[in-house]
């Protein structure tokens, strides 16, 4: 039997003997922490605009009086209560809102909502105009909890349920039927 001679060669690549060796897993390590780290930047970003601009910022009535100077005439909201006195002048709406004891006259372009009433807390945006806040949009701040304007449903509902006042009243206190 004839013997290979080449199977005895070694023949792999040699590396010099003072070279030094390259080490692939902690580069790729170091690549994946990096592109995670800028992944996750990017992320919190993303995350902080959307909830920076989802938020209803306003200034209380007495906080934009405050600050008329510093605001001048860009776009902001304003909330107060609308004070008794509406008037409706033209294709205006001119009113009053009130917070913490300051009066803000208001002179509103857009069309009231349905809710809009004197002693009703609102949303305004628009800008300052001199002393008059110029409105383009008009807003109901609401609570809510949803509160029936006649008790005598309630009433009328619980007892076609067959619930009676007495066992309403214990469970509203917390107490056992």
């Amino acid at each position: 039997m004839i013997e290979d001679p080449l199977a005895a060669l070694d023949l792999s690549p040699a590396t010099p003997a003072g070279a030094p060796r390259r080490r692939r897993s902690l580069t790729t390590t170091r690549q994946r922490v990096v592109a995670a780290g800028l992944i996750l930047a990017a992320l919190g970003f993303l995350v902080w605009k959307g909830l920076s601009s989802a938020l209803d910022y306003y200034l209380t009535a007495n906080q934009a009086v405050a600050q008329r100077a510093q605001l001048g005439d860009s776009d902001f909201r304003i909330q107060g209560t609308v004070v008794p006195g509406v008037r409706q002048v033209g294709a205006d709406l001119r009113f009053a809102i009130a917070s913490h004891n300051v009066v803000v006259q208001v002179d509103s372009s857009g069309s009231p909502p349905q809710l809009f009433q004197a002693g009703v807390p609102v949303v305004l945006e628009g800008h300052w105009q001199g002393r008059i806040f110029t409105s383009s949009q008009i807003m109901v701040q609401h609570s809510s909890s949803y509160v029936e304007a006649s008790s005598t449903k309630a009433k009328t509902k619980a007892s076609k349920t067959g619930a009676s006042a007495k066992v309403a009243s214990r469970g509203a206190r917390g107490e056992a039927g």
